[in-house]
């Protein structure tokens, strides 16, 4: 695939090319005229020459024919005496070579005689030469004058997309205060374009506002409802009469509970913008969140009848926000338990990262580019996600400098690493 070039090159070629036709062309012109012109000036001064040799000859004089001129005079039946590459021809004007000798041949016949009068062309061929390298030396001055204005040129007419495209990618232009681009431009094409760009952001404006408005509203009216459920799982705690059954299942409620506690601080995170100042979140190390989350998992993975394992190749004493990590860490095992028939999911940790690893059919090839966007789901008939969990997890990664990525295991299945950077 040929490479793509910049706008200013490509207004540089185009001002080149259309020099190189219309130079190209005018000096071809030149060249012809030129030439054309000086034909029919050889062959009046030739034939005027030869009038005046004739009449020379009539009245009993034998003149001489001039400078770089040779006359021969023969009977028009007896042209064997005339040189072999000339005796071919008829009455006209010609241009010969001989002996690499190139000359302008008249020929004409009168008073029963062939007159051939021949002309040098060392001369005429020496202002032919040097009138070429003229045209060569004025085509190829008016290409580098097209390429240096051309530069000039696309200099002046870029730089108000230039000035257009960093303001643009500034963020600042997406606070809801930011002044309209638009003004700073004439109405031309780029003031087009700055009144384009200025509907779009006012709209990613108003898509980002209604974000964190929807996510602040939902945070701040979810808190009220899940504080009643934690107090109450409390007080049913406390009551001594409770079976162990029951005892279980408010643990259970319990539990959840704090889970939507930290997810609802989670999302309300990554709604906010990265440079808002915000509390920081409880830290915890990455041995303790597998273990939580294997605990979580193990009942999910043996109703489906995979083995739920961990392998630690190297520990970890780094801190990590924990409702993070424990998000990441929630969606990738949760997916993995979602997508796998049989065999089992580990999860493998590590200094500085860990690893989902499942025995499942893995991703197509064709999938893979998708699996972190919003709403991308495997096979229709597997799992009972939305199709959210990967971006949550990208989201994630992407704001606090982690990476994750997928990677196919030599066995089969999906490997979705994620390399972790102290916060």
């Amino acid at each position: 695939m040929p490479a793509r070039q910049s706008l200013a090159n490509r207004i540089v070629a185009a001002f080149v090319l259309m020099t190189v036709a219309v130079a190209g062309l005018f000096s071809l012109s030149i060249i012809l005229a030129v030439d054309g012109v000086e034909l029919e000036l050889v062959s009046d001064s030739m034939n005027r020459h030869l009038d005046f040799l004739i009449a020379e000859r009539r009245a009993g004089r034998d003149p001489a024919p001039g400078l770089d001129m040779t006359l021969y005079v023969v009977p028009a039946g007896e042209l064997s005496s005339l040189p072999a590459w000339l005796q071919g021809r008829g009455p006209g004007l010609y241009e010969e070579v001989s002996d690499d000798d190139a000359y302008h041949v008249m020929i004409r016949d009168e008073d029963g005689r062939r007159h051939v009068l021949l002309l040098d062309q060392e001369d005429f061929e020496r202002r032919e030469q040097t009138r070429l390298h003229i045209v060569s030396f004025g085509f190829v001055l008016s290409i580098l004058v097209a390429w240096l204005l051309g530069k000039a040129l696309a200099r002046t007419v870029i730089a108000p997309v230039v000035r257009l495209s960093g303001q643009v990618q500034h963020r600042d232009q997406l606070l809801p205060l930011a002044p309209p681009l638009a003004p700073d431009y004439a109405d031309d094409e780029v003031g087009k374009l700055a009144a384009a760009f200025d509907t779009t952001l006012g709209r990613l404006r108003e898509a980002l506002e209604r974000e964190q408005l929807f996510t602040s509203d939902v945070s701040h009216e979810l808190r009220t409802p899940l504080m009643i459920i934690a107090s109450s799982a409390e007080l049913l705690l406390e009551h001594r009469s409770a079976s162990d059954s029951q005892r279980r299942q408010v643990e259970r409620i319990a539990r959840a509970c704090s889970e939507m506690q930290e997810l609802v601080e989670t999302f309300l995170g990554l709604a906010r913008a990265p440079q808002d100042k915000q509390a920081p979140l409880a830290g915890t190390s990455l041995a303790d969140a597998a273990d939580e989350q294997l605990h979580r998992w193990q009942p999910e993975a043996a109703r489906r009848g995979l083995e739920l394992g961990l392998a630690v190749e190297s520990r970890d004493n780094d801190v990590y926000p924990g409702p993070l990590l424990r998000a990441v860490l929630t969606n990738l095992l949760r997916n993995a338990i979602h997508y796998t028939d049989r065999g089992f999911v580990r999860l493998v940790i590590r200094a500085g990262g860990f690893s989902v690893v499942d025995s499942g059919a893995g991703i197509p090839e064709g999938e893979r580019a998708k699996i972190f966007r919003p709403f991308a789901r495997g096979e229709a008939s597997r799992g009972d996600g939305i199709g959210i969990g990967l971006s949550i997890v990208a989201r994630i990664c992407q704001r606090q400098g982690w990476a994750v990525r997928l990677e196919e295991p030599a066995g089969g299945g999906c490997e979705f690493r994620v390399d972790l950077h102290r916060v």
